[in-house]
């Protein structure tokens, strides 16, 4: 059926009939819903959004990894797991044939493609090298007939979900056989540029036989196109490996010519493709360390680039305020450096930051000024913090204006849990799975209202997250700024807890959490603010999280995902 259905899209894209379609979605009453009945939603005002500007409701989507559901490229190479150097187990001086750990050592080119593979007697262990393609995805990709092009002389094997079809196959073009299972597609350089002539194999494309032909000018998976054409706003932060990122320069940006976007992130030229393709105002989230040049030649490229018709949204990387990511370290470090030892500056300097880099998009704009939307984040429970990155007062005693006066908008999470996953309440929410129904009717009015289980230091439930909303509202309006919210939806997560893992993944695809979804929209909206930004698109609920609204790109419905539909077609 997966297979059907991903060629019938191919052949309707090769006849340019794709366009979007309308999920009608599941109905969900509000007025009807059990939950809804028993909180009231935000009074809204005119004078909540300080510009007027309407509601609007996009979405976040997921990183490019070998191991994604989201299945966004025709090539599935553009998604490939980086080389993983290999030698043959009972060689001599192969420890561990998968993986050589020697990564550092394979001879890459600028785009990384493999120049070079070590003789046997050289040095290093490996002696070939591999990835994977669709990896642990459990068979959720098209199978059926696909071709591998590249350039170049040297060997290629497969193994895993492809068999080669070696009567169809010649140099440059082999023909695979795929049978989607966990496994995914294992592909093996054995040898390249045999006779060291500088022609080493590159250039790589994996793609459905059918897409051979338009690959390269469709560029995505229309499948992928359908679930996501409908939001009004992508924002690109994993696409882009914002977290965690070291880029600073402009020539070490990711290109449309590397091998595969799993490494560095997505171009900015593909993300503009996509953004025009569906006609979405694009969030880009730039790196930390990005140099003022980086700044400038990324917002040109969007300004040619990009439809004139879309907003472009722009912001200095992502939760600069947690410490889980390099992100936090680094500006604290800039600003100790800066300004000596002072608690918050890291906020400060990443304020300072995004309103010079607001500046630079504003002067290479011009006078296309207004298709900008400059943003400043903050930490959204932390009452307070977000005086020292939109008021930066170090920065305004060294002769500058307030950091708020360069920006458009004010950005916050906008996440429920119930207090469910505190640590301190583990055991209260273990205690929910002994209720007759298994926990589910307690755990939705927590989820809705709290006062089931203790709230520790904050009120994650709609009803606290409501609460946030008209706090980090009038923090906008006394600074004349839009809020919106850059991330958010439920926050339901037990790594190490595998009972209340398996309780959250329920609750998860359970229809009452698709009217939570329609109550904090609807909330949202009353409250007077304007973007919200779902996270994210799709993923498979696991230990880690149930953060795709869709598990998979052919799953077509989800008590989730029809909620934001249903949204959607309330407010266009």
């Amino acid at each position: 059926m997966i297979v059907l259905s991903f060629l019938n899209r191919i052949r309707r894209l090769k006849v340019a009939v794709f366009g979007s379609i309308f999920l009608a979605g599941l109905s969900i009453a509000l007025a009807c819903s059990p939950l809804r009945s028993n909180l009231p939603l935000p009074t809204a005002t005119a004078a909540n959004s300080p510009s007027g500007s309407p509601v609007g409701l996009g979405t976040n989507i997921t990183s490019i990894v070998d191991y994604s559901t989201q299945l966004p490229f025709l090539d599935a190479f553009k998604s490939a797991r980086r080389w993983i150097p290999q030698c043959v187990n009972g060689d001599p001086g192969c420890d561990n044939g998968w993986d050589t750990q020697e990564f550092d050592r394979i001879d890459l080119d600028e785009h990384n493609w493999v120049r070079s593979l070590p003789a046997a007697d050289d040095e290093p262990m490996f002696t070939r090298v591999g990835t994977l393609l669709f990896r642990e995805i459990e068979g959720h990709y098209p199978g059926g007939q696909y071709v591998v092009l590249y350039d170049g002389e040297g060997a290629i094997e497969y193994r895993f979900d492809a068999q080669k079809d070696e009567a169809r196959s010649r140099p440059g073009r082999d023909i695979i056989n795929v049978t989607p299972s966990n496994e995914g597609i294992y592909l093996i350089i054995t040898a390249t540029d045999p006779n060291r002539t500088g022609n080493y194999i590159r250039n790589l494309h994996v793609v459905p036989i059918e897409a051979e032909t338009i690959f390269a000018s469709e560029i995505f998976n229309p499948v992928f196109l359908e679930r996501i054409d409908r939001f009004q706003a992508i924002r690109f932060m994993d696409w882009m490996s914002t977290n965690n990122s070291t880029q600073q320069e402009w020539r070490d940006r990711p290109k449309v010519e590397d091998a595969t976007y799993a490494m560095k992130g997505a171009p900015v030229e593909i993300m503009i493709a996509l953004a025009n393709r569906i006609h979405a105002d694009p969030w880009f989230t730039l790196p930390i360390q990005a140099t003022d040049e980086y700044m400038r030649e990324f917002a040109q490229i969007v300004k040619d680039q990009l439809d004139p018709d879309l907003r472009v949204y722009v912001e200095l990387s992502n939760e600069v305020w947690n410490w889980q990511f390099s992100q936090a370290h680094y500006a604290l470090e800039q600003g100790k450096a800066r300004w000596g030892e002072h608690g918050d500056a890291y906020m400060q300097w990443y304020g300072m930051r995004s309103a010079q880099m607001a500046e630079l998009w504003k002067q290479v704009f011009g006078d296309q000024r207004d298709r900008l939307r400059s943003i400043i984040g903050t930490q959204t429970v932390w009452r307070g913090l977000e005086e020292a990155a939109l008021d930066c007062p170090l920065w305004v005693a060294e002769g500058h204006a307030p950091c708020h006066e360069s920006v458009d908008l004010y950005a916050i999470a906008g996440y429920f849990s119930g207090n469910l996953t505190q640590a301190e309440n583990q055991a209260a929410a273990e205690a929910l799975l002994n209720e007759p129904d298994g926990g589910f009717e307690k755990a939705f009015m927590q989820l809705e209202q709290g006062g089931i289980i203790p709230a520790h230091s904050y009120n994650d439930s709609l009803a606290g997250v409501f609460d946030l909303f008209a706090y980090h509202l009038d923090v906008a309006k006394q600074r004349n700024l839009e809020l919106v919210v850059y991330e958010g939806g439920q926050h339901l997560v037990s790594a190490d807890n595998e009972k209340l893992t398996n309780f959250f993944i329920a609750l998860n695809g359970d229809r009452r959490m698709g009217e939570l979804y329609s109550q904090l929209l609807q909330g949202w909206k009353a409250s007077g603010g304007t973007l919200f930004m779902n996270f994210s698109d799709f993923g498979r609920r696991s230990r880690w999280g149930s953060w795709g609204v869709l598990e998979h790109v052919e799953q077509a419905h989800s008590p989730r995902y029809d909620a934001l539909m249903q949204f959607l077609d309330e407010i266009s």
